[in-house]
């Protein structure tokens, strides 16, 4: 009777499921009812994004939230002003991005770029992407397009990154952007621009901590930074003999050297102003620091521009051996322009004519207020007032009176649809239109600094700069802390 009972039960249960089976299969077939039965029921991404099916948790939105940077500090709001000024400077990097290699072309419109341009353009993702100019996934997008191409690009002399790319294609090609197998050279200053942001973005973001390690250790220094100094490396264009040149004058070489020094290499020489190079001039009674090396004997002039160490103040941090050099950088420029009534911010700089790329510079070659190219020529006559001169100084000493005054005169030097000009001719010649990739970085970068401070002491006080102990053939272990 009990076996009985047993097997009718497992009948009638067989059964049940059965007829559950038909009807399951049954709707699977019927769109309409599944879809009803689908509103009713949780599915798995919405409890993943919920955390229950109650939908009271946000585990889920918690668990993908982007890391905790309240070490960073507390951050100072930006205005609508300072929102606007950065939305035009993106422009420049939505118009000049290129997907294939995730490289940004260095000016408006031409596929050709520097490790110095990538940095900026660098600089400029970070921000956009902090302004909420960008999302995640576009953000993210750009910089593992650019890693992919920065781990696996072609090396000059499988050593270290070529001076130029092309920015489409990723080959190294020449000033003219023509194809060269064999590169041109490296710049050390351009690899030092690239790590300074490579290290600000696995602070604000430490996901591609590793990335950016394994971007900087694909590179051979040991012919690169030598006895404290750093040195570039180029071909002959006669011989093809390959030479090695010291690079860098007092100011740009000591935002470098600085940098540099924070990885664990000896910089001793070129990480301080107080180096045995440096000597001074007064212009307007304001002594001004420069480099006394002889360009005839390294074929290198030292161009006192406002740009080295307004970078040096806002990515290696303001001390006492800068400060005293910056203020009478700025001081200068406003000694200028209270005695003659030319508004003064000079830089380095692209420029719309020929010959294109002009050293408007405080001094140069024994020469106050010089404008010269790289090749000793002077063009006085397109002397331009800097956008990213005048934007850093303002920046820099928001509470002088002259700050304003710069800050006004550039506040229109722009187009709304491609970017932040270059310039303004001081002749009255109109706007420097050349629109570039390192002008609307630093105008990025000024913004982001002016949020958060001063960026490598901020990422120390996180613990989150790159570690020195992940970059091989070092040669100082100790002169991170000289």
């Amino acid at each position: 009777m009990n076996n009985h009972k047993l097997k009718t039960g497992l009948a009638w249960l067989t059964g049940l499921l059965l007829a559950g089976l038909i009807i399951f299969f049954s709707n699977r077939s019927a769109p309409s009812v599944t879809t009803n039965v689908a509103s009713d029921s949780p599915s798995l991404l919405q409890m993943l994004k919920t955390g229950s099916t109650s939908g009271r948790n946000d585990t889920f939105c918690a668990l993908t939230t982007g890391p905790d940077n309240s070490c960073l500090g507390n951050p100072q709001a930006l205005c609508s002003t300072d929102m606007e000024m950065a939305q035009i400077a993106w422009k420049y990097f939505e118009n000049n991005y290129n997907p294939e290699t995730g490289l940004y072309n260095a000016a408006d419109k031409y596929p050709s770029t520097t490790m110095w341009d990538t940095g900026s353009a660098l600089a400029a993702t970070i921000a956009a992407r902090d302004f909420g100019l960008i999302d995640d996934k576009d953000f993210d997008e750009r910089v593992r397009a650019m890693f992919k191409t920065l781990n696996s690009m072609e090396l000059f002399n499988k050593e270290a990154p070529n001076k130029v790319y092309h920015a489409i294609k990723g080959e190294m090609v020449d000033y003219r952007n023509q194809p060269t197998p064999d590169g041109i050279g490296v710049s050390a200053l351009d690899l030092a621009r690239l790590v300074s942001w490579l290290n600000t973005l696995s602070c604000m973001h430490p996901q591609y901590a590793n990335p950016a390690k394994q971007v900087i250790k694909r590179w051979d220094m040991k012919r690169l930074i030598k006895d404290g100094q750093m040195f570039g490396l180029y071909r002959d264009p006669v011989s093809k003999n390959m030479v090695v040149a010291q690079e860098g004058r007092l100011g740009y070489e000591q935002y470098a050297g600085k940098i540099f020094r924070k990885l664990g290499y000896d910089q001793h020489v070129a990480a301080t102003y107080n180096n045995e190079f440096r000597t001074s001039i007064n212009i307007y009674d304001v002594p001004i620091a420069y480099d006394r090396r002889d360009p005839r004997d390294l074929g290198a002039y030292n161009y006192v521009v406002t740009e080295s160490y307004a970078m040096d103040a806002i990515e290696n941090g303001i001390d006492a051996e800068n400060r005293p050099l910056l203020d009478n950088i700025y001081k200068v420029q406003k000694r200028r322009w209270e005695e003659t009534g030319i508004v003064t911010a000079v830089s380095e700089d692209n420029i719309d004519q020929k010959p294109y790329f002009l050293y408007n510079t405080i001094f140069t070659a024994g020469l106050p207020w010089n404008t010269t190219t790289d090749k000793g020529v002077r063009y006085d006559s397109l002397k331009t007032t800097s956008v990213k001169a005048a934007l850093s100084m303002a920046l820099l000493y928001p509470d002088d009176p002259y700050s304003k005054e710069l800050a006004y005169t550039v506040n229109s030097a722009y187009n709304p649809d491609r970017g932040w000009y270059s310039g303004i001719y001081e002749s009255g010649g109109g706007y420097n239109k050349a629109i570039t990739a390192n002008t609307n970085g630093i105008i990025m970068s000024l913004l982001l600094y002016k949020k958060y401070g001063e960026f490598h002491p901020m990422c120390e006080r996180c613990q989150r700069e790159i570690k020195t102990d992940a970059i091989p053939a070092r040669t100082c272990d100790v002169c991170a802390t000289q």
